[in-house]
């Protein structure tokens, strides 16, 4: 019997869609392996739970719903975000004891490639694996007590040791950090970079390319630069990390079109795309053609998105 890959994600009655988008993407380029998909959630409903497991087994995989108890995280705070995010901290909780790795996806996701080497990659004695954030984080860290050379990561796409994280929480429950931290972060990514002081090692970008990384003037450190050719003409992962996502008309993304190829092959397929910015005729029509002279090279904006 072949092993397993087992993947987690997050997502409520909101995102239901936009997690099957991403499970297809994940299914269809990685057709070789067999996954067990654990999806932690705080509710949504049966009808979407039922397609969900169905769109799993139908490329022979299992679909694992958990119902995350709010207890512990419903006074945390969300700012722009929803208290969904924290169900990240529950992975070592709601996964069976016997598994030992695992790798958490965002569900804003499109998978582009065999993910075999992101999921077996030398952790070299950490707990996590994942890419880095964009150089706004290091105005974060005084806030968070982190010194400049800790990892503030993206949580959008993590391999995790399960052994060690789980041996952590014998030594500290990762709620009971929490609660004596709570003062000072804004988010779940806030509570990793804590948590895991010292414990995380980083992916290379191509396993978690923001929407950041393909703006002409990308928003990156500098010491990734050398890999963000290839990376955006071959990411591994894509993450639509952007207000504008791709199931919107107006999204700009070079790879929007991958979520609509992945979306046609789920039973969300006859979605309409609604426009996200409302704006009069004339300033729709200036909005297209600003794009299209930035596309053909007349113009340069800073924050278009490019290949």
């Amino acid at each position: 019997m072949v092993n397993p890959y087992y993947i987690v994600c997050v997502s409520n009655e909101d995102y239901v869609q936009h997690t099957a988008v991403m499970l297809c993407s994940l299914f269809e380029t990685n057709r070789d392996k067999s996954f067990q998909v654990y999806f932690l959630t705080t509710g949504i409903l049966k009808e979407s739970a039922c397609k969900l497991s169905v769109l799993c087994s139908n490329y022979g995989n299992t679909f694992i719903i958990r119902n995350c108890a709010t207890n512990d995280i419903i006074d945390l705070p969300v700012g722009q975000w929803n208290i969904i995010m924290y169900l990240k901290l529950f992975i070592p909780h709601v996964l069976p004891l016997e598994v030992e790795r695992c790798l958490f996806l965002d569900v804003d996701m499109i998978i582009n490639a065999d993910i075999k080497s992101l999921y077996e990659i030398d952790l070299q004695n950490k707990v996590l694996a994942a890419a880095e954030d964009i150089p706004d984080c290091v105005t974060y860290k005084p806030r968070l007590h982190l010194q400049v050379e800790d990892l503030y990561i993206n949580s959008g796409v993590m391999v995790c040791d399960l052994l060690q994280w789980r041996a952590m929480e014998l030594q500290r429950p990762i709620f009971e950090f929490v609660r004596t931290v709570a003062d000072k972060i804004n988010n779940e990514q806030d509570v990793i970079a804590m948590y895991f002081k010292g414990k995380i090692t980083s992916l290379p970008i191509k396993w978690n390319m923001t929407t950041f990384y393909f703006r002409r003037q990308p928003k990156i450190f500098n010491k990734y630069l050398p890999q963000l050719i290839d990376a955006r003409k071959a990411p591994g992962i894509i993450h639509f990390a952007c207000p504008i996502k791709p199931w919107f008309r107006d999204c700009q993304h070079p790879y929007k079109i991958l979520y609509k190829r992945y979306l046609l092959m789920t039973d969300w397929k006859e979605y309409k795309f609604p426009i996200f910015e409302q704006m009069t005729a004339w300033g729709r029509t200036k909005r297209i053609v600003r794009n299209f002279l930035n596309c053909v090279g007349v113009m340069n904006d800073a924050g278009y998105n490019i290949k």
